[in-house]
């Protein structure tokens, strides 16, 4: 009983007296107050620290992307005109597992004033997936294109992520090293040969049907409908463009019993990766100095089988108001069974 006393007469002693009782709610309050700030400060900490992870797994991960951009360049021609105008074509291959997206073209040409001979342009659609090759095609100013000095021009791509592709540096002397692909002895369009590409069809492609990927090979198969492709520059004296109708085609032919037969593949004409047969072929400009792939097909050359066959490339049009004409006989197909 004097402890159960004792305790009340200490409540009472408590309740009576403010000075007390207000030290105890102080007390309690500070104490809440501190826990506050102390899981403010906390759940603070967390969050930055949260912030502080995910920047640095997307800077691992960026750099692991950038890293993974694997590329080759197959090929870079680069065909200057006007005196201050250059064409820039390359090949580039992905041979990484990540697609690529290419933003800009740089070039550069060596002998002109500081930084008048650099240009750039904004690339649109450039992307290429792991394996593909992307095609480039620009035109681009640049001071310092003089036929009648030596120079040197180079160029390079650069990527979403960051990264920088040089294309292949080319040392010009002199016109002669791009007039000497063409004389006025052969003729005034020039085939790049290592470009030689066909598109093969089990069945004849209709109008509208989309090119698959395309086989660089002097070999193919007669079975198959094939659509031969080239790359064609116009160098003519003139340095005007050069149009082709629908009376130009390429044609081979082999010795069969005696007899001469042959295949033929008409001037076909492609837009944006489609075959397009409707309405018929009219014409295609060969723009003076700028590579044009040009088309031909579809065919199944079953007469040229278990052949190796001399092939002219037959191209007729105009220039102007003039005919033009050229035979390019110095392609031979290897037309397997």
């Amino acid at each position: 009983m004097s402890a159960l006393f004792r305790l009340r007469k200490t409540r009472r002693r408590l309740v009576s007296d403010s000075k007390g009782f207000s030290s105890i709610v102080g007390a309690i309050f500070a104490v809440l107050v501190m826990i506050s700030l102390i899981s403010t400060v906390f759940v603070w900490s967390l969050s930055q620290n949260t912030l502080y992870n995910n920047t640095a797994t997307q800077t691992r991960q960026a750099d692991l992307d950038r890293s993974n951009e694997k590329t080759v360049v197959l090929n870079t021609t680069y065909t200057p005109y006007n005196n201050s105008n250059v064409n820039v074509y390359a090949q580039i291959q992905n041979i990484g597992s990540s697609s690529i997206q290419f933003i800009t073209v740089w070039l550069y040409v060596s002998n002109s004033t500081p930084w008048t001979n650099y240009n750039f342009s904004s690339l649109a659609n450039a992307s290429v997936q792991g394996g593909s090759i992307f095609t480039l095609n620009v035109n681009l100013t640049a001071t310092g294109v003089n036929p009648n000095s030596t120079y040197s021009i180079s160029s390079w791509l650069i990527t979403a992520r960051g990264n920088t592709v040089a294309l292949q540096q080319k040392i010009f002397s002199s016109t002669v090293i791009i007039s000497s692909q063409v004389t006025q002895g052969i003729g005034s369009i020039a085939m790049d040969f290592k470009q030689f590409n066909h598109y093969d069809f089990t069945s004849n492609p209709a109008n509208g049907t989309t090119l698959p990927s395309p086989t660089k090979s002097f070999s193919l198969s007669s079975s198959n409908y094939s659509i031969l492709a080239l790359l064609l520059t116009n160098y003519d004296s003139s340095g005007e463009a050069i149009n082709l109708t629908g009376s130009s085609y390429i044609w081979a032919i082999t010795a069969q019993a005696s007899t001469l037969k042959g295949n033929s593949w008409s001037i076909l004409k492609v837009a944006n990766g489609k075959i397009i047969t409707a309405p018929p072929f009219s014409s295609q400009l060969l723009p003076y100095k700028q590579p044009t792939w040009v088309y031909f097909g579809p065919t199944q050359p079953s007469w040229l089988k278990d052949n190796v066959v001399p092939v002219n490339i037959l191209l007729f049009g105009n220039i102007g108001s003039d005919d033009f004409g050229q035979n390019i006989p110095f392609v031979a197909l290897n037309v397997l069974t």
